[in-house]
């Protein structure tokens, strides 16, 4: 149907009822479920995809969820075709992480789409259960050893058949799960499907199964052209990042995630050759999250004002051994996928894309730092007022950090990157629904990357239980305690981390008792209780009634040297309490009179800084000693190969003359394509000096920060989290030849 001639307006008109249908598809959802994870988090998709698989549209929900929507349908096509059938009005329902979904809790329903005795296309629906079963509620087991101690894993299953729900299956299910609000997950992905049906029936029977159909058809192919236009206009070489999961769920271990992203003519290779083996903790992802986020990261870097379909995913080259931490085989556990090795894994994709672009004269304006590098899964847990057992996901880390942009500060507390439709739950429906009160959730305090453009600012929560007479409980899993995943960019630095502290003996509860005025900071807690425990990972701790617990999550990456940042706009992150004091002086050089700049004094505090870098900056080429290890690229092709490359506006190329330089002060900085970092000036510390909570509170001395400053002006061209030995960022350019 490619070849079908369709007239413009009649394209877009079916196109956008696409569109419609998706998003309708999540409302029916979210409204026919009610979960506070949906409702409050939007932790769902929805997607059309061609009988194939092929994703054609997507709701604007969870994108990684909608990636694997194709994995889903293929599975169920080549598991059930034949035993026992796939029939019209017929639903299968699927978690199976080793079959493509993210993780077991992110459960599937999809359903065919029959037109005249054929299968026209398949609508899928996908969400965060509240419970999975397993012997830890919300579906995160931090003592799993096996995905067997995950919970319930369904393989390809009709769940409705000939329009009828199976309701024994249904039962079978619910059997295994200890939340029964569950169930209503479940009938709102059926209720999801059912509308899709509708609309795509309606379609049909307007437009004729060759216009719908060759609709479909031809917007995978549109985005595959228009994407492939745009890789041809970025300059060819190679780009490595490097992300770290700090944790595997039984204990702070630091493994690697080696991306390397190849970009030739009008293609990408995305390889994760080098990321580290596999473990029995629940921090792996399988195949399936390892699509999920390099998708996503390309849809978002690269096809940013693109429909995000799988025409993204024919211009990308997936290679990745086997048995990898994001590559794990069962029965690897992979519970924890989402919010580790996935989202860290999209994090450097993003992360090298951001760079390649930063290289393009022409898109260069569309670059970010990296968002809030991980997420969260916070449960607290007990017998409500009422004597009912509760579950609260407390999902307030929904509110993450942005990344800076090139001209711009990244959003404060605007969302998770994969959340197209960033929300987060309200504390009073919170606070009605279980036996908890906030004490505050706001943003906070020095958690965005400082940069020429400041990282957006994270968010902490601190609550107790009430209304009850017993003690509860809480669940607590996640990374980045010790690496600040949001990475800078130009010279930005890295977001703040996760932090999870317990004051055990508190005198709150005393205080809600008669009206007193409670703690609103990290800092009043901190004074009134000397008795925190700092702890990640962790299930079923108690949570005592006289206690208070907290936790922060990551903020965004910086964009640029942070000595760059005009001191005006420092003195009113200050009094807006995003950036404080200490850091204006320490991070940025400014020195602050009665909340205004002293200008004259901030630019020789500021000229003092550049110089001390040029004293204790050690050559680039005497510090790494893996210096030449990103591989040679092919020669550029003409239509990738401009006369001049800048990178952002901190260096210069000519290609002509093969050779970088400094765009502020002019330095020498290298051959063409090799990469500038090389021939810089950098010093090595604890990420601590990047600003307050950056991992102090969990270091285990393995990873540090590298500045790298141009040894002519002692700008500050690039920053970087690393280990000292192994695999580390980079990029080589492919010049003409």
């Amino acid at each position: 149907m490619t070849d079908i001639k369709i007239d413009p307006v009649t394209f877009e008109v079916v196109w956008h009822r696409l569109l419609d249908t998706t998003e309708e598809m999540g409302i029916k959802y979210m409204r026919t479920s009610g979960s506070p994870v949906l409702v409050g988090a939007y932790d769902a998709s929805t997607g059309i995809c061609l009988p194939d698989g092929q994703l054609v549209a997507m709701g604007p929900y969870i994108t990684t969820q909608a990636h694997v929507l194709r994995l889903i349908v293929q599975a169920v096509v080549k598991a059930r075709a034949k035993v026992p059938g796939i029939s019209k009005d017929d639903m299968f329902i699927c978690n199976d992480p080793y079959l493509g979904a993210t993780h077991q809790p992110d459960v599937a329903t999809v359903a065919p789409f029959h037109h005249d005795g054929e299968i026209r296309a398949w609508v899928g629906s996908s969400g965060h259960w509240l419970d999975i079963g397993g012997s830890e509620p919300g579906g995160f087991n931090m003592t799993a050893r096996s995905v067997y101690d995950e919970g319930l894993r369904l393989p390809p299953t009709k769940i409705v058949e000939g329009g009828v729900i199976r309701e024994d299956l249904v039962e079978l299910i619910m059997n295994h799960l200890r939340e029964p609000l569950a169930e209503l997950d479940l009938r709102g992905q059926i209720v999801s499907n059912q509308a899709g049906i509708q609309r795509l029936s309606a379609m049909y029977d307007e437009f004729g199964a060759a216009v719908v159909g060759g609709v479909m058809e031809q917007a995978i192919g549109h985005v595959e052209r228009r994407l492939r236009a745009r890789l041809r206009q970025l300059p060819d070489g190679v780009w490595r990042e490097v992300q770290f999961l700090d944790h595997d769920g039984h204990r702070l271990n630091m493994r690697r995630i080696v991306c390397t992203v190849t970009k030739q003519h009008d293609r990408l290779s995305v390889d994760f050759t080098g990321s580290d083996p596999q473990v029995d903790g629940f921090a792996n992802c399988a195949i399936g999250g390892l699509r999920a986020a390099v998708m996503s990261g390309v849809s978002i870097m690269l096809g940013y004002d693109l429909p995000w379909n799988d025409g993204i995913a024919r211009c990308v080259e997936i290679v990745a051994p086997r048995r990898t931490i994001v590559t794990a085989e069962s029965p690897t556990p992979v519970s924890m996928s989402t919010i580790s090795a996935i989202i860290v894994t999209l994090n450097a994709t993003f992360g090298a894309l951001s760079r390649m672009l930063l290289a393009s004269p022409q898109h260069h304006q569309e670059v970010m730092a990296n968002w809030c590098g991980t997420s969260l899964g916070v449960s607290v847990i007990g017998v409500n007022e009422d004597g009912i057992m509760s579950v609260c996901a407390e999902a307030s880390h929904f509110a993450a950090g942005c990344g800076a942009r090139i001209d711009e500060d990244g959003v404060d507390t605007g969302g998770i990157i994969i959340n197209t439709t960033a929300n987060i739950p309200s504390i009073e429906a919170t606070e009605a629904e279980y036996p908890v009160l906030y004490l505050f959730r706001r943003q906070m305090c020095d958690s965005g990357g400082a940069g020429t453009q400041r990282g957006g600012v994270a968010g902490e929560v601190a609550m107790i239980p009430y209304g009850i007479d017993h003690d509860l409980e809480t669940s607590f899993a996640g990374v980045g305690v010790e690496s600040p995943n949001g990475y800078g960019l130009a010279g930005g630095l890295p977001g703040a981390t996760v932090r999870y502290v317990r004051f055990r003996s508190t005198a709150v509860p005393d205080a809600v008792r008669t009206g007193a005025s409670l703690p609103s900071s990290f800092s009043e807690l901190a004074e009134t209780s000397g008795d925190s425990v700092y702890d990640i990972n962790v299930s079923h701790t108690v949570f005592p009634l006289g206690g208070v617990d907290y936790h922060n999550w990551q903020g965004g990456g910086g964009y640029g040297d942070p000595l760059d940042r005009e001191p005006q706009r420092v003195a009113d992150d200050v009094r807006a309490q995003v950036v404080s004091q200490e850091a204006a002086l320490a991070l940025y050089g400014v020195v602050l009179d009665g909340g205004r700049p002293d200008a004259d004094a901030t630019r020789s505090e500021r000229d003092q800084r550049r110089l001390r870098r040029l004293e204790v900056g050690q050559p680039a080429r005497a510090v790494l000693s893996d210096a030449a290890d990103i591989p040679d690229p092919l020669k550029t092709s003409d239509i990738a190969a401009p006369k001049e490359l800048r990178y952002g506006d901190l260096v210069e190329w000519d290609v002509a003359k093969d050779v970088a330089k400094c765009a502020r002060c002019k330095q020498d900085l290298g051959s063409g394509g090799e990469d500038f970092r090389l021939s810089c000036l950098v010093e090595e510390t604890a990420t601590g000096e990047a600003g307050p909570v950056r991992g102090q509170d969990y270091d285990t001395g393995q990873l540090v920060l590298r500045r790298f400053y141009c040894p002519g002006c002692g700008r500050q061209l690039e920053a970087e989290v690393a280990m000292r030995s192994g695999p580390r960022a980079g990029f080589r350019l492919a010049m003409p030849g």
